[in-house]
């Protein structure tokens, strides 16, 4: 997982340009994913659904997981495929990458948001992106790249927050009587949530590659092996031995490390809550009781987001550089899933988390091992007139049950795109078991 930028916020608005718009799209198809992201081919699947739901008025908020660098990419190219034109809402580390990739986001409908803050521009502009619906409206509610695709992270409640406050504003506009100018009834336009599922899989066998790296690794931080041992017991042990090492490098004493499997979900929660507290005693944060390990890691970036950007706290810049690196590992912490190798010790599953953990040991982006497909499935769209009431009264409670349905949808297409994968990704890696 890649560091965030700290840099002061600028907003950076859609400049959509049509001709740009299909010169990015043909070369992303024949260039950028074959032969950067290695990606040979994006399949589409469950798009009659859609067309047979979507009337025309109606808006589209496009919500997919974000497994992988490519994401975007590999969803302009779907997009492509069905005919929808979209805007896209992006961190702002992306803008920051270069004047000609910030050009490209900007040409191509993308525009900028500050996720570790209050954004009213970005927010203004996706409401008039689903206000005015002459083009569709992107935003991967999970936030971040995890380099882990079968299993989807939790979804921020954002999105579903501002579709439904569009949503209720545009049935508002619908006066009861009006008649537009066929002199017909208006129907007042609707938004749909459109969950959609990515996955990527190898389409050969790419284990020695997989393996090759993992060894890398152990040499890196000196951990014993055997060519012959479990896979999936050899990235364990890469893992523990990159979480002592960087643990003990911040001056945190590393929790008790034991060589029981039903043990790592406690050691990865402990090893978190511990560079967390030291936080947030540094920062004068409260946790509540119930608050989730990513929810306090979030707060804590918002917070040493907030000191780095003020220039009236220059004296705390220094400190605020070493706060975010604690920062960023908490959150690298809490993204591993401690059972996901070890459920299903697919190849796929076992290259994207040594491809994870190299990325978190090296801070750059790792090369995928082989040629990839990518499948993208659009799932039943959400039409979110059907939570309106609930938001009237219960605003927060119809925003979590949205963001859970969305999530849910998402999470049943992986799974059942998962199921048809005849791919050699999907097998299981010997001795993996």
């Amino acid at each position: 997982m890649l560091d965030f930028s700290d840099q002061p916020y600028h907003y950076f608005p859609p400049r959509r340009c049509a001709p740009i718009v299909w010169l990015f799209n043909t070369v992303n198809r024949l260039h950028y994913l074959p032969n950067v992201k290695r990606i040979e081919g994006v399949e589409v699947s469950g798009i009659d659904k859609l067309r047979a739901e979507r009337r025309p008025s109606d808006r589209l908020m496009i919500m997919p997981n974000h497994p992988t660098h490519a994401d975007p990419q590999t969803l302009f190219e779907a997009l492509r495929q069905v005919g929808i034109k979209t805007q896209t809402m992006a961190a702002y580390d992306l803008f920051l990458r270069g004047r000609l990739e910030r050009f490209v986001l900007q040409r191509s409908g993308t525009f900028s948001v500050d996720r570790e803050g209050s954004d009213p521009k970005a927010m203004a502009e996706a409401r008039r992106t689903l206000d005015r619906g002459r083009h569709a409206l992107t935003i991967f509610p999970e936030g971040n790249v995890y380099l882990q695709n079968d299993r989807v992270t939790p979804f921020h409640e954002g999105a579903a927050m501002l579709g439904l406050r569009a949503a209720r504003d545009l049935a508002k506009a619908s006066e009861p009587g009006r008649v537009g100018p066929d002199s017909q009834p208006s129907i007042a336009p609707r938004i749909l949530a459109v969950p959609v599922s990515m996955k990527y899989t190898y389409t050969t066998d790419v284990r020695d590659g997989v393996l090759d790296k993992l060894a890398e690794l152990e040499s890196l931080l000196e951990v014993e092996s055997d060519a012959n041992d479990d896979p999936a017991a050899r990235i364990r042990r890469v893992g523990l031995a990159a979480l002592h090492r960087n643990l003990k490098n911040r001056g945190i004493d590393p929790p008790q490390i034991s060589g029981e499997h039903d043990t790592l979900p406690e050691l990865i929660d402990a090893a978190a809550s511990a560079v967390l507290e030291q936080l947030e005693r540094k920062l004068d944060l409260s946790p509540r009781p119930n608050d989730a390990l990513i929810d306090r890691v979030r707060k804590t970036r918002r917070a040493i987001h907030q000191v780095r950007i003020d220039p009236d706290r220059s004296h705390d810049h220094a400190a605020a550089t070493t706060w975010a690196d604690e920062a960023m590992l908490a959150f690298r912490i809490v993204s591993y899933t401690p059972t996901y190798v070890s459920e299903k010790p697919t190849l796929d599953r076992l290259a994207e988390t040594v491809e994870k953990l190299a990325e978190d040991l090296f801070g750059k982006w790792c090369e995928p091992f082989g040629p990839r497909r990518a499948f993208v499935r659009f799932n039943q769209p959400i039409d979110l007139t059907g939570y309106l009431e609930s938001f009237s009264d219960k605003a927060r409670v119809a925003v979590r049950e949205l963001t859970d349905d969305v999530e849910a949808a998402v999470q049943a297409g992986i799974d059942d795109l998962n199921e048809a994968n005849g791919c050699a990704g999907a097998e299981l890696m010997g001795g993996a078991g």
